[in-house]
């Protein structure tokens, strides 16, 4: 479960992976169809789009939990340019997987719409703004966006790790690499 001084551990890369299938699960969701996912019509691919932003964010405090018991791997010897690219994109994706579910959350109540999950509802707890609610989910909107091109950039750099410098960072979070 553990990390060593070469791999992830069992724990940080199921955290890790499950990240990434959630993330890419809710926004398949949420671009499915020509409607709006507050339609009658979506009000299944709602339920499921949110219970995976619910998800998301329960996954992402975990690992942020995790970091602080957990050890990670030593560093490989990188330019310091690669280093502080790296952290600065873990930083982002971070931010962005605690943002965009608190976006959503934020930006629906303040439509007046409750959080819908599967078995029941999360009433608005702050009261009706509609321009500040649009507003914000045109921000969630824009930050679903961004989370795909920076994960794509991680995912670019991994495979870049793998292929062109052939170092172990790629398999350090690879399971059973």
């Amino acid at each position: 479960m553990r990390s060593t001084s070469s791999r992830y551990g069992a724990g940080a890369q199921a955290l890790h992976w499950l990240n990434v299938v959630l993330v890419l699960a809710a926004c398949v969701l949420s671009k499915s169809g020509g409607y709006s996912l507050y339609s009658a019509d979506a009000d299944g691919l709602r339920r499921i789009h949110e219970t995976l932003g619910v998800l998301v964010f329960i996954v992402v405090v975990l690992r942020l939990l995790w970091r602080l018991i957990d050890s990670t791997p030593a560093k490989q010897p990188i330019p310091r340019w690669m280093a502080a690219a790296a952290k600065l994109v873990q930083f982002a994706l971070y931010s962005l997987l605690i943002a965009i579910p608190a976006t959503a959350v934020l930006g629906t109540w303040f439509e007046g719409i409750p959080v819908t999950l599967p078995g029941f509802d999360i009433a608005p707890q702050i009261a009706r703004a509609h321009g500040l609610g649009q507003l914000i989910m045109e921000i969630h909107t824009i930050l679903g966006s961004a989370i795909l091109w920076v994960a794509g950039v991680h995912a670019a750099a991994a495979l870049f790790h793998h292929f062109y410098l052939r170092d172990e960072v790629f398999q350090s979070m690879v399971p059973g690499a």
